[in-house]
């Protein structure tokens, strides 16, 4: 039904309707948040109702469990210990062994005992097809090749080399879950600007409602405004989506079941570089110890082709196993084995080792380059976020003065939705950018961090005690 306006309102008309409206409007300001926003699809839910009403997770609480619970670190850790016992096993090859045994011999006729024995010991039964001998051998190295030390030098190079990665995979997990962490605070931050314009349209449109019945406001208005409180409310439910997804991935990376914890947004950015500008990250070193370690094992083939010396001994008691009349023997020997035909083994064997140590050589410098591009990238990064940060500030409070006269237009009639709903969008989006700035800033500031061998600021004063400089 076509609704008939006279051209020209009398003066009580608009009184009325200025008084309906601003009555309105005050009584929706005086309404609590849950009476402005009863609608379902904007109430929290599962991990997102959770999170509201757990306490807020400490960044540095949440890497100090990654650092102890997280399955990556905890393999590094192990391969670390494993390293290390292997420096121990070459190590040992330097004491020799001794091996005890026990014999029990049948003959298909009767033999003399312990016959080897120089001279024989003829006892009152000599011979016998059934005896029985234990005793002991021994076998010591005589490392003049210098073998097995090069051997150990090799395990020590990669046990350093081990324990230089456990750090490096322990630095990039807390890299990724303050990452996650940072992802989880933009979108808080995306959050709480979506609410704060589903409520700022909520009133909207309860205004839009009351101008309609005193025919200050036209009805599609009303609509466009209905529209954009439903896109917001798809929009919340989007980001609680993406909300869930992140969660999962942290408490994954933690170790635990599940994280509920209240992300905070932060309130400004980080105002330091890393220090240590000179100091090598752990990825640098364990490149460094691999290539120790290759070289080692080029000198240990190299060497095994010398002449290797050995000192052998043994000890042995034999008896007839119905008389019990022992024989003990003893020996020792020194002697030197040198190979005279492989079929090429041991030359192939140095050579093998040796492209290993180029390969070696190859990947140390690939992680300088790598390295040094990473560092000029994070640092540039670091400025750009910084430059992002401020121009968001600035673009918020044009935006929210841009909301402001927008729905002050609306509220008296003189601005169309269109506009309120365009104003409203900047605002939340404005917002969101803020919010998404200073989670990037942040994000930037710990992958500089990395480059440089520490971790994220959150955790530098637990974790480090070095200082920092201004930029």
């Amino acid at each position: 039904m076509k609704r008939n306006f006279p051209h020209q309102p009398t003066r009580l008309r608009a009184l009325a309707a200025l008084v309906f409206l601003s009555a309105a409007q005050a009584s929706l300001a005086q309404q609590p948040p849950a009476t402005q926003a009863p609608s379902p699809a904007v109430a929290l839910t599962g991990a997102a109702a959770a999170a509201a009403s757990a306490p807020a997770a400490d960044l540095a609480a949440v890497l100090q469990t990654i650092a102890a619970r997280s399955p990556d670190v905890l393999a590094a850790q192990s391969a670390k210990a494993q390293a290390d016992a292997q420096v121990r096993q070459a190590r040992a090859a330097w004491f020799g062994k001794v091996d005890a045994y026990a014999t029990s011999q049948h003959y298909n006729d009767p033999r003399l005992t312990r016959a080897i024995t120089l001279p024989p010991n003829v006892a009152a039964y000599p011979f016998s097809a059934d005896q029985f001998g234990y005793g002991l051998n021994a076998q010591l190295p005589i490392d003049l090749s210098g073998q097995i030390a090069a051997e150990v030098d090799a395990a020590r190079a990669r046990a350093a080399g081990a324990q230089w990665s456990a750090e490096d995979v322990r630095l990039r997990a807390l890299l990724q879950g303050a990452t996650l962490y940072r992802n989880l605070q933009a979108l808080a931050g995306q959050r709480q600007a979506l609410d704060k314009q589903l409520q700022s349209l909520q009133v909207s449109e309860r205004v839009a409602e009351a101008g309609l019945k005193v025919g200050n406001i036209a009805r599609v208005d009303l609509l466009r405004v209905q529209a954009a409180v439903a896109a917001v409310q798809a929009q919340i439910a989007g980001v609680d989506g993406q909300e869930r997804k992140m969660r999962a991935q942290l408490a994954a990376l933690m170790g635990v079941p599940r994280v509920d914890a209240a992300v905070p947004t932060p309130d400004a950015g980080p105002t330091h570089f890393p220090a240590n500008g000179n100091v090598l990250p752990p990825s640098i070193q364990a490149a460094q110890s691999a290539l120790k370690a290759s070289q080692d094992k080029v000198r240990a083939a190299q060497r095994a082709m010398l002449p290797q010396f050995a000192a052998t001994g043994g000890w042995n008691r034999n008896a007839v196993h119905w008389d019990h009349r022992p024989v003990d023997t003893w020996q020792f020997n020194l002697g030197v084995t040198f190979n005279l035909w492989s079929g090429g083994a041991q030359t192939a064997a140095v050579d093998a080792a040796q492209a290993a140590a180029n390969q070696a050589q190859q990947q140390l410098q690939a992680a300088q380059d790598n390295l040094r591009a990473a560092r000029d990238g994070a640092v540039a990064l670091w400025n750009a976020q910084d430059q992002s940060w401020r121009a968001a500030e600035s673009g918020l409070r044009a935006a929210a003065e841009s909301a402001r006269i927008e729905q002050d237009r609306f509220k008296h009639g003189l601005g169309s939705a269109t506009d309120l709903i365009a104003a409203e969008a900047a605002l939340a989006s404005a917002r969101a950018s803020v919010a998404s700035a200073l989670a990037g800033w942040w994000q930037a500031d710990d992958a500089l961090r990395y480059a440089y061998g520490e971790p994220p600021a959150a955790l530098q004063a637990v974790d480090s005690t070095s200082s920092s400089t201004q930029p």
